[in-house]
């Protein structure tokens, strides 16, 4: 293997590392909003079955299926120079923004709230009181003729 190579094949490794420490802060940081326990854990496991069959696509594209103990080693140093370098900073910026997200997620609910569903609910709201608010008038006034012919057949056969 000639020096070029090894030299990709490090840093490409070294790149993986903090690649899965990247990635491990992100849906570790999405599974604390979490508060059923044993989805979170199946969640942290399941991240794991999908990491593991990436890390062996990896290694098998990059050193032709050849796994060599210093590629874990070098895996395990690029995890740990993010972990140290660039973890608290990364975990800030994905704190701002998911909440970010979370306003205009919250915001745009608001908006399709006040253009669209009031609306489609007024519409139903006004076809539902033109279609019922004369039948309970129209119910009204016939109950009303009713009470007043029941009482002049009331006095008739009174009389």
């Amino acid at each position: 293997m000639s020096l070029n190579i090894q030299f990709h094949l490090l840093t490409h490794t070294i790149l993986y590392g903090a690649f899965i420490g990247l990635t491990f802060d992100t849906v570790g940081l999405l599974i604390q909003q979490l508060k059923n326990k044993i989805f979170r854990d199946f969640l942290l496991i399941f991240y794991w079955t999908i990491q593991l069959p990436l890390a062996v696509l990896f290694f098998h594209r990059i050193n032709q299926g050849k796994f060599q103990s210093y590629l874990l080693i070098f895996v395990l140093l690029g995890g740990g120079i993010y972990f140290k370098f660039f973890q608290r900073k990364y975990l800030v910026e994905l704190k701002m923004l998911l909440k970010v997200c979370h306003q205009v997620y919250f915001g745009l609910k608001k908006v399709l709230n006040v253009l669209i569903f009031k609306p489609i609910l007024f519409i139903f709201r006004l076809i539902f009181d033109i279609m019922v608010v004369p039948r309970k008038i129209f119910r009204k006034k016939r109950s009303d003729e009713d009470e007043v012919r029941a009482g002049q057949d009331g006095e008739i056969q009174s009389h």
